[in-house]
């Protein structure tokens, strides 16, 4: 027995030492931690504010359009138009056109621009916040944003990034009825405005983003299902991939790098491995700067260094020098004879408070005690054009008459002006083949005579300038009244919430007026 006992001591104090020490050992030991999540799920997708008093107040222009009959409504934002902006406002415009396209099919009926009824609420022309991530049945129910009863298509957009140069917007597009959504797509379209360079959100990134993003999204998931593994995340499988290029394609910009927006239903095999069930609801994350920075391709890697910049990019040309599609959205030229007087200073600052432009037929008298007006309807976009001298009925002149009271008037704007005068009215409407061969310029007369110069009651006047035109119409007016100068603020808002844009006669010609002719209405 004595041979065994070294044995049995040593068992002994080995056995002490283990029971000195495990309870030490217990208390200290912890599960290893993880580091500070680098992806992390947020809130909404950020949004830029387009409103008109906005910091994009100058530098967004809206563009409206509403056909019952066809049975779509759209409402998006272009930029000013520059070379580089071209594209890019192509690409907003394709979506509407694509839209009104595809409903025209279905419907059978041609389209064409016409305004909405008086009280219809159409001059609110820009993104609205929000209308993009809005619930699909709702926006075609939404008389603001949906066709005519709900059933047709819907456009809305939203601006999601303006810092630097850059410009994000995104378009959607749902069709059907309000119970049976028959589409519903959404595209971001984002703008270089200093290159001209435009990409969809997908392209901000580089080929190997979704795999390196999808181990991420699955360590942040599996943090939250308390996972103590800290092996990295796998790549993930086909389904995982495709479900992280998808959420790609809504990347947007925020102030600490991306956001996107992973789709319901995503999962992965190591997440059903823990138990953890496809997700039920789309998950926003944001991806930190430091994150993405490998990650995205030239014109990202531009975005994230612009972050904290204010927007820098072109300012809108005044509102009668822009290029606009009166063959998309519906058109009014109203017009100004007898003047410049008095008056039409107050008019000019009425058509400046709503971004419209007006054209002004004006008498050649009276250009030098009106030069500064004469001027800043120049400078503020609207168009001038020749009323004659002195207002007399020109079928009663010579050739040679007729000539001298064109020549001399135009000679007299373009000096007071600076702008080129390529159009005349005949006063009182009145012509014939011999005054339009000796003016030398196309004859714009009118369609809607509101008969001001009868000094109808206020209510009268904005009826007539307000209920009876249509797409395409010219509207006579005259700045000499003031009636007319008292009700053009009303008139203005009338037009614009029936939908109309306010253009000058020249933009209803698509910019370019006839050479001769004598025309009642635009094309």
């Amino acid at each position: 027995m004595t041979p065994r006992r070294p044995a049995v001591l040593l068992l002994a104090a080995m056995a002490a030492v283990l029971t000195a020490c495990a309870p030490a050992a217990r208390a200290d030991w912890a599960p290893p931690s993880w580091e500070a999540a680098v992806v992390h799920t947020t809130t909404a997708p950020p949004l830029v504010d387009a409103g008109a008093s906005g910091p994009l107040a100058t530098a967004l222009d809206g563009v409206r359009v509403r056909n019952d009959a066809v049975g779509v409504q759209a409402r998006v934002s272009v930029l000013p138009d520059t070379p580089q902006t071209a594209a890019f406002n192509a690409s907003v415009l394709h979506h509407v056109r694509t839209a009104i396209d595809a409903r025209v099919a279905a419907s059978g009926v041609a389209y064409s621009p016409v305004a909405s009824a008086v009280g219809s609420g159409m001059a609110s022309r820009r993104c609205e916040a929000g209308s993009t991530f809005r619930d699909a049945a709702e926006l075609l129910a939404d008389p603001a944003f949906g066709p005519s009863g709900g059933a047709g298509s819907a456009v809305v957009c939203d601006i999601v990034a303006a810092r630097g140069p850059f410009i994000g917007e995104r378009v959607r597009v749902v069709s059907g009825t309000p119970d049976a959504i028959a589409a519903d797509t959404a595209v971001i379209l984002y703008v270089d405005t200093a290159t001209g360079e435009v990409v969809t959100a997908d392209a901000l990134w580089t080929d190997g983003a979704a795999a390196t993003l999808g181990s991420h999204i699955v360590e942040a998931l599996r943090r939250d299902a308390g996972a103590l593994s800290r092996r990295p995340a796998s790549p993930g499988d086909e389904a995982q991939l495709a479900a992280v290029s998808a959420a790609l394609a809504t990347t947007v910009p925020d102030a600490g790098g991306f956001v996107v927006t992973i789709p319901a239903g995503f999962s992965s095999p190591e997440l059903s491995g823990l138990g953890v069930p496809a997700t039920t609801e789309p998950m926003v994350l944001a991806v930190p700067a430091d994150v993405a920075a490998p990650l995205v391709a030239p014109f990202g890697a531009r975005m994230l260094a612009a972050a904290g910049q204010p927007y820098a990019g072109p300012a809108l040309a005044p509102a009668g020098t822009r290029a606009v599609d009166c063959a998309l959205v519906p058109c009014v030229a109203v017009t100004y004879d007898d003047g410049p007087s008095g008056l039409t200073s107050a008019i000019l600052d009425e058509l400046a408070a709503r971004d419209s432009a007006a054209t002004f037929f004006a008498m050649g008298a009276n250009a030098h005690g009106f030069r500064e007006v004469l001027a800043r309807m120049t400078r503020e976009g609207h168009q001038v054009a020749n009323h004659t001298w002195s207002h007399p009925q020109l079928p009663k002149l010579t050739p040679a008459q007729v000539s001298a009271q064109i020549g001399d008037t135009s000679r007299a704007l373009e000096a007071a002006s600076g702008q080129r005068i390529d159009s005349f009215r005949p006063p009182y409407g009145e012509y014939d083949a011999a005054v339009l061969a000796a003016a030398g310029l196309p004859a714009i007369l009118w369609d809607v005579d509101t008969l001001d110069w009868q000094r109808p009651s206020d209510e009268t006047l904005v009826m007539r300038a307000v209920e009876q035109p249509r797409a395409g119409s010219i509207v006579l007016m005259h700045d000499v009244h003031p009636g007319t100068e008292r009700v053009a603020a009303t008139i203005f808002d009338g037009l614009l919430d029936r939908g109309f844009t306010l253009v000058t006669v020249r933009q209803l010609f698509g910019g370019d007026l006839p050479a001769s002719g004598a025309w009642r209405r635009g094309p």
